[in-house]
């Protein structure tokens, strides 16, 4: 079972992609987002970015990119030996990101998305509706057993 938090997840996740090569915030998001197969969170990257580098274990310069001006971002010696020693975590990691585009794949997110819109307009349904949404419930944990088995 994956133990390791979403945060030293992705810090390790950024060193891992930084020591491939240096890159801008955007282009982190994107990789690491879709590694996990989930849209880029910079509200959640962008803070921690800043963290690695107080902690010196990546560092920043600008660069011209086209008209724009970007960070770009490089691990640096520190950040290496960090990513070494947490590199029994990584297994564990690659495992989370497998299981995470498996989910994907298997369409987990828009159930997820379903269910919450359920929740939201449940009080907006008639008995009719309540009563179709239990009985597609019901059948959905059957199926669900069948497939699972002892599993579930």
């Amino acid at each position: 079972m994956i133990k390791t938090p979403l945060k030293k997840y992705l810090r390790l996740k950024i060193l891992e992609e930084l020591s491939i090569g240096d890159k801008h915030g955007y282009a982190l998001a994107k990789e690491i987002f879709s590694t996990i197969g989930l849209k880029p969170n910079t509200s959640l990257l962008y803070p921690l970015l800043k963290m690695l580098e107080r902690e010196g274990l990546i560092s920043s310069r600008k660069e011209v990119h086209g008209s724009r001006l970007k960070k770009v971002y490089t691990i640096t010696e520190k950040g290496l030996e960090y990513l070494k020693t947490n590199n029994s975590v990584m297994d564990e990691l690659r495992l989370f990101e497998k299981r995470m585009r498996e989910m994907k794949e298997l369409g987990i997110p828009e159930l997820l998305m379903g269910l919450k819109n359920i929740y939201e307009n449940l009080d907006k349904l008639g008995e009719k509706e309540k009563h179709i949404l239990k009985d597609i419930i019901r059948s959905f944990h059957i199926q669900l057993k069948n497939v699972l088995g002892e599993v579930y």
